[in-house]
């Protein structure tokens, strides 16, 4: 069956990262290996095949089909990005979070490249998240970076699927994260903050009463009320 060409190129980027199993498309392998089947499959005669591709990429790319990295290369854009995989240039990375397309898998504890490529994505996770709560806590003023962390709500352990997701984390102190995590107070799907009472302590009670504020709402992502939920059912509240 004859294809048009945005068809034709689509299936052939398909095809090019299945067949070399990596998501980063670089142009001239890309043509090296697939125009020769773009050609048949769109029964061209055209004198320009390679001029007609490179117009369709730049379709693609305009329709969000594909991603342009500053490293000259094209990313699918519409699939899981596993960070363990290949290494992958940062603006790669951060299109896969704002996309909500990041992956953080588990990896053997020998295999060294696949851990660092995962810190490097949960590195990324935490810049991201730090700056869709300008940089402050969620809950209180503290404005220190070496004090702030992207807290998970559903846990690394319990959700492998949210790990990588901006909706999933939020910036808190190193002190709210810990009461965050283990069940000193949740949220609800209006972001209202639900705490354990009575207290365990007098300092947790005049943390709670003198040291949270209502909470932020972040720059663009909001948490997900479903992984709020998660959080409740886990800690009881």
């Amino acid at each position: 069956m004859k294809l048009d060409w945005y068809q034709a190129v689509k299936l052939a980027l398909e095809r090019y990262a299945e067949s070399n199993a990596t998501i980063k498309i670089e142009r001239s392998q890309f043509l090296a290996q697939q125009l020769s089947q773009i050609v048949t499959d769109t029964s061209s005669v055209g004198k320009t095949p390679e001029q007609t591709v490179s117009r369709v990429l730049q379709e693609l790319r305009n329709d969000g089909y594909l991603f342009f990295s500053d490293a000259g290369l094209y990313t699918l854009n519409r699939v899981q990005i596993m960070a363990s995989t290949e290494d992958l240039p940062d603006d790669v990375l951060d299109n896969a979070i704002l996309a909500g397309r990041l992956e953080l898998s588990d990896v053997e504890t020998a295999s060294d490249v696949a851990i660092v490529r995962v810190r490097r994505g949960v590195q990324m996770l935490r810049k991201h998240t730090l700056l869709n709560y300008r940089s402050t806590c969620a809950l209180c003023d503290v404005g220190d970076a070496s004090l702030l962390v992207a807290s998970h709500i559903a846990r690394w352990a319990d959700n492998h699927k949210a790990r990588g997701l901006l909706s999933n984390t939020i910036c808190f102190c190193t002190l709210h994260d810990k009461l965050f995590e283990h069940g000193y107070f949740s949220m609800t799907a209006e972001l209202k903050l639900v705490w354990k009472s009575p207290q365990s302590s007098q300092a947790i009670e005049i943390w709670q009463t003198q040291c949270t504020t209502k909470f932020k709402i972040p720059q663009s992502t909001a948490p997900a009320v479903a992984y709020l939920r998660e959080h409740r059912t886990r800690v009881g509240l």
